[in-house]
């Protein structure tokens, strides 16, 4: 018995052994990257504090000009099935925030909302483009309404692709008193050691799952995608940079009353079938914005401008049309 249960327990090291050694990766150098995938269209914008923002243009410049912000752990990427549908129409700035994408980790280590708006801002500046429109998914879409509170006359309209960043009354309380009562558990996360084993394991499945869950039609969960989504991961320095959003990073929530000072025509655009953020989170935006409008698109996840570009970018032509 004894000898049986020692052989179980060397077999099964065996296989933790294996399964940290096949998910562990180290640093992939910028110009490496880079070369893979900064194609086609893709720029770069070198920033006075160091920062590289990897970004876009595409369109027809005298038209009117949409910036695209991607969600969490997402990239601009995520806007190339919706853009071949838009370029007739309008001009397009995708862009990789800090942290993400071929942007990566900056000198400042400034991933905050502000510290996005500050790039937006700076990006438009140095294109020379005065009054642009913002979409946003998910993260992003939470730092485009931001935006447009900050600079309400340079937005002229507001698109949100199942948009976080607002909570109900109820959940910012208990926002707040988790951010005063922090659970041991997360205390734990936070350590250095864990963030150190997490620099480094990063299994391909977490990239798998991850698109997975962000799709209703598992077709658009495939590997060229998820293997693009595990190689900007791993880009020098992003790791870091995601982990410290992560882990003791959290941000302010906000509650639907700051929505109503909204002014920009908006469109809000989300899944039903979403299971990263419910369809009726969206509810508030229509809610407490005088003029939105909201479009809910069956058996569609959490990224409907990848999964239905086509009716994406019909709605958002339509949106622009009536206005």
């Amino acid at each position: 018995m004894k000898k049986t249960l020692k052989w179980i327990g060397i077999l099964t090291i065996t296989i933790l052994v294996m399964l940290v050694y096949s998910g562990t990766y180290l640093d992939v150098p910028r110009k490496e990257l880079e070369a893979k995938y900064a194609t086609g269209s893709s720029q770069f914008l070198d920033l006075p504090d160091g920062a590289r923002i990897h970004f876009r243009d595409e369109g027809k410049p005298e038209n009117p000009a949409i910036v695209l912000l991607h969600g969490f752990n997402g990239s601009l990427f995520n806007f190339e099935r919706l853009v071949p549908f838009l370029v007739n129409d309008f001009r397009l700035i995708s862009i990789d925030l800090p942290g993400f994408g071929l942007t990566g980790a900056t000198p400042t280590a400034d991933y905050t909302t502000e510290g996005f708006i500050d790039v937006v801002t700076k990006l438009t500046n140095e294109l020379g483009i005065e009054k642009f429109s913002i979409a946003g998914n998910s993260m992003g879409g939470g730092v485009a309404w931001r935006y447009t509170l900050e600079f309400p006359t340079k937005v002229e309209g507001l698109i949100l692709f199942a948009s976080s960043g607002v909570g109900s009354k109820e959940d910012v309380k208990k926002f707040d008193e988790r951010e005063n009562n922090t659970p041991i558990v997360w205390r734990l996360m936070d350590s250095a050691l864990l963030k150190k084993f997490l620099h480094y394991y990063t299994p391909k499945f977490f990239a798998t799952e991850g698109l997975k869950r962000s799709v209703y039609d598992q077709q658009f969960a495939n590997a060229d995608h998820a293997n693009q989504f595990h190689d900007l991961v791993l880009l020098q320095g992003s790791r870091d940079a995601i982990l410290s959003m992560t882990m003791g990073g959290r941000r302010k929530m906000y509650g639907p009353e700051s929505l109503s000072k909204i002014t920009a025509p908006t469109l809000v655009i989300h899944g039903e079938e979403d299971n990263i953020a419910g369809f009726e989170r969206s509810l508030v935006f229509k809610e407490n914005i005088d003029n939105a409008e909201i479009k809910i698109y069956p058996e569609i996840g959490h990224l409907p401008m990848y999964e239905d570009p086509a009716r994406t970018a019909n709605d958002i032509i339509k949106f622009f049309q009536d206005l």
